[in-house]
């Protein structure tokens, strides 16, 4: 059965799941109005991601004894960006936000005596250091080949591997 305290922690939690799903969906909005196809699949990819971890931690909730929540309103989302490199630059501090709430959560649940919900939490705070890694090394790749239109069309190319790698669980 899941304390009061730790459900409200949760709850909040899946919020910021629950924006970041909304967030990604709006990069691969700017995306494919940039022509960027691959990339908008990658970010509809890191959208059902996100929306997944939203789940996992709704049924947790639900299944402890608690009673997972969602607001209605999620708040505004960036969707406007001068380069791809600034997009990356955004989605790494999207996940860097979402590492910070997942390791104060964890943090909190082990100081509190909340043990097994600091144990269902390991596999996110995992993913999360994985996620931003990854992104860093995008941003990495952006920055070294510019990001003029004739190398857009390269880098859209290769997150079709990148989106491959993602759906066969290799990413």
């Amino acid at each position: 059965m899941l304390s009061k305290a730790v459900q409200t922690k949760l709850n909040e939690q899946i919020q910021k799941e629950a924006h970041a799903s909304n967030a990604y969906l709006a990069l691969a909005t700017w995306a494919e109005n940039k022509g960027l196809p691959n990339i908008a699949e990658y970010f509809y990819l890191a959208s059902d991601d996100e929306r997944s971890h939203m789940l996992q931690l709704y049924k947790y909730v639900n299944a402890n004894g608690g009673s997972a929540q969602l607001k209605d309103s999620l708040g505004k989302v960036k969707d406007s960006f001068k380069t791809v490199l600034d997009v990356f630059k955004h989605v790494f501090d999207l996940e860097h936000g979402v590492t910070l709430s997942v390791n104060e959560l964890a943090t909190w649940c082990l100081q509190n005596n909340e043990h097994a919900t600091f144990f269902f939490l390991q596999a996110f705070v995992q993913e999360q250091q994985d996620a931003e890694r990854n992104v860093q090394e995008i941003i990495t790749v952006i920055e070294r080949m510019g990001f003029e239109d004739r190398n857009l069309f390269y880098l859209d190319k290769q997150f079709k591997k990148i989106n491959q790698q993602t759906a066969a669980g290799g990413a």
